[in-house]
């Protein structure tokens, strides 16, 4: 029943609070600090912030014009901070796959169907990068204190009659400000939102929204990460499995002399 109370919630935009906070008000920066240190143990503490290598396995779903189209299996390495390979498609399948690294500010992409492999472009590297910009792990594992970063308690929204979630903005040097909705019991991130150029209107909207946390290896994480646009969904990750420092090879990372040679 509560998840029906959140999801008729969540359909209204983040900038309609039952009750916002004073802007003015100093102590909103401290109080937004302490709601985010509540996140970070609420995920897992100490476990949360010290892991090094994250494997998952599972299905992503791109939608289109707000209804979901087939599910795509995959498989994700990351080696912190700035290694990741995802391998979409079916393992056993070279045709099949499609294989995305991204090492520092480079990478390449490997399409089995064409049999290609190739440097990634402009805008790829671009689109990647602002997915590490709001990757929620990111931002609480470190984002959030780096140097002029700016943390204040933002209000709260109304989720139920009587019930309301606690949110926080975070401001980054580049003007970019990201919105985290918390759960007041439970204290996990409800959802996390933001603003960018684009659309009609001349910005866009893209959410976030995180259900079903289930703890792998002493860290909560959200089983399904929903993600809209204007609200509208575009896609969802399911996870199905999460492994934390696991053993990944740096070799998965160095682009293969050739299409053929990639494993």
């Amino acid at each position: 029943m509560r998840k029906i109370f959140l999801f008729v919630a969540l359909l209204f935009s983040v900038s309609a609070f039952a009750q916002k906070a004073d802007p003015n008000d100093p102590t909103n920066a401290e109080k937004g600090k302490q709601l985010i240190q509540q996140v970070i143990e609420a995920r897992g503490g100490a476990s949360f912030l010290g892991y090094k290598t994250i494997q998952s396995t599972g299905h992503w779903t791109p939608f289109e014009q707000g209804l979901s189209t087939v599910p795509i299996p995959f498989l994700d390495y990351i080696i912190f901070p700035d290694k990741e390979r995802t391998e979409f498609g079916k393992a056993k399948k070279k045709k099949d796959r499609k294989i995305q690294v991204n090492v520092g500010n480079g990478g390449w992409y490997y399409d089995g169907e064409a049999e290609t492999l190739k440097e990634q472009d402009e805008k790829k590297l671009r689109e990647f990068q602002e997915g590490l910009d709001t990757d929620i792990d990111r931002i609480l594992r470190g984002g959030w204190q780096q140097k002029g970063v700016e943390v204040s308690f933002y209000g709260r929204e109304e989720t139920r009659p009587g019930d309301r979630a606690d949110v926080v903005t975070i401001k980054f040097k580049s003007e970019f400000t990201v919105y985290l909705m918390i759960d007041r019991y439970t204290h996990l991130p409800m959802t996390l939102s933001y603003e960018k150029p684009g659309g009609e209107k001349g910005t866009e909207k893209y959410e976030y929204r995180y259900n079903q946390y289930v703890a792998y290896d002493g860290v909560k994480f959200p089983n399904i990460v929903d993600l809209y646009r204007d609200r509208i969904q575009i896609s969802r990750v399911n996870y199905e499995s999460i492994k934390l420092n696991v053993q990944i090879p740096e070799t998965i990372f160095v682009k293969p002399p050739s299409a053929k040679e990639v494993k």
